[in-house]
């Protein structure tokens, strides 16, 4: 209820409008709740409940910090999962820190609060009647003191004594005689007294935060607002950079438009491309200057530039930005992670960032560059080279040499040529496996490390009871309200060894009113174990997914669910969502089915499995049963040819899939076999019948909730995002149209057939047109018009994930609608259009984050898989050439399938290095290089180099796109970061390629080894006598120009591939 009214007033000056005076009205209420689960007293707190929020947890220790202890620690608050919690957050806090214009820590704040599993709170004492603070003490610190104390004590005196309130501060004492003038009692604590009492487990982070912030100005109770702006003119006048305009500047310019804001996207440290919001042309920003501190990832504002200051600032992007001497592999560029030759010319728009509206900052994994003069400040070294170098605080750097460790950034002063930050926490050894590992979840901000990945205690006690001696077994109250199916024939299919099965299928022929099909799809009902609210809810929701990496995986939801009482295995009873069409003879569909089921799988298949039974050979199931499940199968195959065919016709797209497959040692977890997943009909069989299922799920829940129906759509790229693909396959004599998804699905049909005996070029063409495409994204329907819902590569109208509700947190929600849409009800959080679009949004970047973490974890494993095969002997493979650099190439190796960089020029292109070996065909070649090569010329689709003894228009040795190579692969390893594979060409194939596993404990089916002869020829020099030997350099043994750098995101064969079940 609302109150009587209050005034704030302030001064503010800036350049374009002077002296203004800010003034900001508040309206005090009485009926702020306190957000603790246990409380009664509170009406709203029910409220809050029902929506999802996170509760306090009473009675128990409640923590409220104070401004010094929020602006200087809030990396100690954030790293505090399961040790520091049930925090308030006082809107006095939150004031102080908008005042001081630290966003980014006000933003982290909201993030804790976010978390559910924190139970934190953002309490508006400044607005509560209860908790506001009237006098004005002699400095706003002092009057900040006082309302966060008032708060903690209201918070004491409302929860009772058996509530342990602590107001956390780095001051030395609050007032005196407060305690006893309002009533109630608090303990008032020093935040390193605390850590060291009751959170022994963070002191060492603690003490590096403290040790970063120590002559920094973190903490905003340090400094009256007058010194704090002195401090900030001071810092302006001897910058490095140029200065961030005011949020009043930008304001100003963006409505002029003078400016632009974007997202930038940083590559090769010093050169950025910032994508635009308002669907106009990207901007270019190169150099150190022109960058001005922005990091990957930042909401940056942006002023463009004309011809000439363009130029400028390309020869700003030249300058050495070390100020150590630094290993060759941060110096030099890498083919795969610069704009292709297209982009480069095409790229007109040009632009200075002057400004930062949100920062991106993020903990990364690091490795050590000390100080050599003995000092304490060293730079820490990012394994993500599009990050830069870190300046660190630490004394005793023999403890982090060869080790990866976590840092965070602090700030980034005008005046400072690198950000400042602190140490955080130590990973491991570079060399571990785990470590890496560990290494990848700190990067995509999946976990902290491996072991946070275990399951609570609290939420293991929410599981049900799964054990050899008392197996899980579906109760009558489990059976009430279900269709009952068991006498169904019902089979799943999936990878061999699977067993979290999240789907099952059953399809058998029905006889009478006109004949026809019953076809059911059969989903885990994983909602029956999952309560909304639950903890084990909440550690779903904030999970999103499951990480499958190459050699491990990381369950959403434990495993006594995941692997035994929800997955679907054969000759148990399971809980099911069930949908059951009833198709007629030309598979239309006459009605369908939708509800709760308890189904009895009459045999889990493997895909070899089923794919043997097509073809007429035997499954290995029993007598008794394959014949049956042969009859189902053959039909099901044979209706969802149907339903896939009209998809196609309809402007569905047939992309690109590569999935690759490593095989481990089961004594030493060596890499002993990789190579790339075999397409078989019975995974489009079972990708359709998915599809099928979940696009019916989508109009059901739709119709039930207009406006808050979980769905997942494919937006539509613009034409120019094909320019690439356009380009390459017209070098090959095809024509591309883009202008809808019907006509792309028909020109790639055009490609796939006329070049049927070159499927490693309709592979690249099919990659080309995934990398042309948006990403798929979940949304809440009331955020967007009809038209918007549409799935491009799917061509469906509607579409959603609705069977694997064990590995994706969205299935469950989708579960529930579907639930409450069958009942007729709308009680739970689903029905909540903002908290469908949160969920989507978390949802969103948890799925884009475990993607890459599984690129990188197949990068990790092919890297090692290289360095032990290539141990032994030379590891030759056939290549096509995916992509041309203005420095090189991108190789596509269909046997190994990845992609990796061919460095044919340094980074600053001032030098050629082509290896002797692309002329003479000979491994042996590969570490020279041929000296005073005369030309070096780039096309969008070709890339040419002059010898050294041609004339003109003779002896050009040329490379384009799809053209076919041999490739020599091998490992570098720099020590800090992850070994990267690298390619050199070693000339030129007569055959297509192969696409033979290669295996490390067998030498047949490899074509390592074959340096010379054996179907190999160059077409430029018949007799490799004949080669410019005279101008022969060799390469040394620490020259890192093959160097790659951490990401070739655009171009990973993971990236590029498209699982329909991920659509």
């Amino acid at each position: 209820m609302l109150g009587r009214r209050s005034e704030t007033l302030a001064f503010r000056r800036s350049k374009r409008q002077g002296l203004t005076m800010n003034v900001t009205e508040r309206y005090h209420r009485s009926d702020i709740p306190c957000a603790a689960a246990s409380c009664t007293r509170c009406p709203r707190n029910a409220e809050f409940a029902k929506q999802g929020i996170g509760m306090l947890q009473a009675p128990g220790t409640i923590l409220v910090p104070d401004a010094s202890v929020v602006s200087r620690y809030i990396e100690v608050l954030e790293q505090g999962d399961n040790v520091l919690e049930n925090i308030v957050f006082c809107q006095t806090v939150m004031d102080a820190l908008d005042r001081r214009n630290r966003t980014r820590t006000m933003r982290n704040v909201r993030r804790i609060a976010a978390d559910t599993r924190r139970r934190a709170v953002v309490f508006a004492n400044e607005v509560f009647s209860e908790t506001l603070e009237k006098a004005r003490g002699p400095t706003a610190v002092e009057r900040d003191m006082r309302a966060v104390l008032r708060a903690a004590q209201w918070y004491k005196r409302h929860l009772g004594k058996e509530t342990r309130v602590l107001l956390l501060t780095l001051k030395d004492l609050y007032m005196e005689g407060d305690d006893d003038d309002l009533g109630g009692r608090v303990e008032i604590c020093r935040m390193d007294e605390f850590i060291g009492r009751h959170c022994p487990v963070l002191k060492p982070h603690f003490d590096s935060v403290t040790a970063a912030t120590a002559d920094g100005d973190m903490d905003i109770t340090a400094l009256t607002p007058a010194q704090y702006a002195a401090a900030r003119l001071q810092a302006k006048a001897h910058g490095e950079f140029g200065r961030h305009l005011s949020s009043d500047e930008i304001a100003e310019g963006l409505r002029s438009g003078e400016l632009v804001r974007g997202k930038i996207r940083i590559m090769q440290r010093t050169h950025g491309v910032v994508e635009r919001t308002d669907g106009l042309p990207s901007i270019e920003v190169v150099g150190r200057a022109g960058l001005n501190r922005a990091c990957s990832g930042d909401a940056v504002v942006v002023r463009l530039l004309g011809h000439g200051e363009a130029a400028a600032q390309d020869a700003d992007g030249a300058e050495n930005d070390d100020e150590e001497v630094s290993d060759h592999e941060d110096d030099l560029a890498d083919a795969g992670d610069e704009p292709g030759a297209e982009q480069t010319q095409a790229a007109t728009v040009r632009g200075v960032v002057v400004g930062v509206a949100q920062r991106s900052w993020r903990p990364y994994v690091a490795t050590l560059q000390a100080d050599d003069s003995g000092g304490a400040r060293h730079l820490a070294v990012p394994v993500d080279v599009n990050v830069p170098k870190i300046r660190i605080h630490y004394l005793d750097t023999s403890v982090l040499e060869s080790q990866y460790f976590v840092v965070a950034i602090d700030t980034w002063p005008a005046d400072s040529q690198y950000p400042q930050g602190h140490f955080v926490r130590m990973l491991g050894p570079v060399s571990s496996l785990d470590t890496q590992i560990d290494a990848i979840l700190v990067e995509r901000q999946i976990a902290t490390s491996q072991k946070t990945l275990r399951f609570s205690e609290a939420i293991m006690r929410e599981m049900p009871e799964d054990s050899r001696e008392h197996p899980w077994g579906p109760s009558g109250a489990d059976l009430e309200g279900r269709r009952d199916l068991r006498d169904w024939l019902v089979f799943s299919i999936d990878p061999k060894g699977c067993v979290d099965i999240d789907d099952a299928m059953s399809m058998r022929r029905v006889d009478g009113d006109g004949g026809g099909f019953e076809f059911g799809v059969h989903i885990a009902d994983v909602a029956q174990f999952i309560a909304p609210g639950t903890a084990a809810d909440q550690e779903a929701r904030a999970r999103g997914t499951t990480v499958y990496l190459a050699d491990r995986r990381f369950n959403m939801i434990p495993e006594v669910l995941s692997e035994h009482v929800c997955s679907l295995h054969e000759n148990v009873d399971r809980l099911a969502v069930s949908v059951v069409w009833q198709l007629d003879e030309d598979l239309n569909v006459r009605d369908v089915w939708f509800g709760r089921s308890v189904i009895r799988s009459a045999c889990e298949l493997s895909y070899e499995q089923a794919q043997a039974m097509l073809d007429g050979r035997s499954g290995g199931l029993a007598e008794n049963l394959e014949p049956r499940v042969l009859e189902s199968l053959v039909e099901l195959t044979s209706a969802m040819r149907v339903l896939r065919q009209r998809r196609m016709e309809a402007g569905a797209l047939e992309l690109a899939s590569t999935e690759i497959k490593f095989g481990f040692d089961e004594v030493t977890s060596e890499v002993t076999e990789l190579s790339t997943k075999k397409s078989l009909e019975v995974h489009r069989v079972v990708e359709e019948a998915m599809v099928f299922a979940n696009a019916a799920v989508a109009r059901r829940i739709h119709e039930a909730f207009p406006q808050s129906a979980l769905l997942r759509r494919h937006r539509s790229p613009t034409g120019e995002r094909f320019d690439r693909l356009v380009r390459a396959v017209a070098s090959r004599g095809f024509a591309i149209d883009c202008s809808s998804n019907a006509a792309l699905a028909r020109s790639l049909q055009t490609i796939s057939r006329e070049r049927a005996d070159d499927p490693d070029l309709v592979f690249l063409a099919k990659s080309m047109a995934t990398l042309a495409m948006q990403e798929a994204d979940y949304f809440a329907t009331g955020s967007c018009e009809v038209p918007a819902f549409a799935h491009y590569g799917l061509a469906l109208d509607f579409y959603t994930h609705f069977t694997s509700p064990i590995r994706r947190y969205a299935d469950v929600v989708v579960h529930r609608q579907l639930i409450e849409a069958i009942a007729g009800t709308h009680d739970g959080v689903v029905a909540s259009q903002q908290w469908v679009n949160d969920t989507a949004a978390g949802l969103n970047e948890r799925n884009r984050q475990s993607k890459l973490a599984q690129r990188e974890s197949a990068e990790l494993f092919q890297s090692r898989y290289v360095a032990q095969k290539a141990g032994h002997e030379p590891l030759v493979c056939d290549g096509v050439v995916a992509e041309i650099r203005t420095n090189g190439l991108i190789v596509y190796v269909p046997q190994l399938g990845l992609r990796g960089p061919v460095h044919l020029r340094d980074a600053l292109k001032e030098r050629i290095k082509l290896p002797l070996s692309a002329i003479t065909a000979r491994v042996a070649d590969a570490d020279e290089l041929v000296d005073g090569c005369e030309g070096f010329s780039v096309e969008p689709t070709s890339l040419s180099i002059h010898l050294p003894s041609s004339r003109p228009g003779e002896r050009v040795l040329s490379f384009s796109t799809f053209d076919h190579v041999r490739v020599l692969v091998r490992v570098q390893d720099s020590g800090r970061r992850r070994p990267q594979v690298y390619l050199t060409i070693v000339g030129r194939p007569y055959s297509k390629s192969s696409k033979q596993p290669l295996s490390a404990k067998s030498k047949n089916g490899s074509v390592a080894g074959r340096q010379q002869g054996g179907g190999w020829a160059e077409e430029l020099v018949a007799d490799p006598a004949d080669a410019p030997r005279c101008a022969v350099a060799s390469l040394g043994a620490d020259s890192h120009f093959y160097a790659v750098v951490e990401k070739f995101a655009a171009l990973s064969v993971l990236e590029t591939s498209c699982d329909i079940q991920q659509l």
